[in-house]
């Protein structure tokens, strides 16, 4: 649904922007998980309610729309940090976009050493 809206915004763009899926993804886990459960167990919107439900989402790997799950950490350095989140890389493979890892995630091999053809190949 999120591609097919994109295509209409924007017709004719051959690749789309992954922070379209970034952003409907995490607006759909924000309105899914943590508002309706601030609102219904602490008691509203500010702040402190929505850390608390924030904190408490717990999505497997592969429970977003992007593949990734969602768990905040509570305390320490990285606190608030999503250590479900991984980054993604894309590699561009006859001028179309792939993903190659993680493996989980993988739409075909990386191709490895970069083709001559490419500006980023060690010469």
């Amino acid at each position: 649904m999120v591609g097919d809206e994109y295509d209409k915004a924007r017709p004719g763009t051959q690749v789309k922007s992954a922070h379209v899926g970034m952003a409907a993804s995490n607006t759909y886990v924000f309105m899914t998980e943590v508002l309706p459960r601030a609102i219904k167990k602490y008691g509203g919107i500010d702040a402190d309610s929505l850390r608390k439900a924030a904190l408490e989402v717990d999505l497997p790997e592969g429970g977003t729309m992007l593949g990734f799950g969602v768990h905040f950490l509570g305390d320490g350095a990285m606190a608030g940090q999503n250590d479900r989140a991984f980054p993604v890389i894309v590699q561009y493979i006859d001028d179309k976009p792939y993903v190659v890892w993680p493996k989980s995630l993988q739409h075909r091999e990386p191709v490895l050493p970069l083709p001559p053809s490419s500006p980023y190949a060690a010469n």
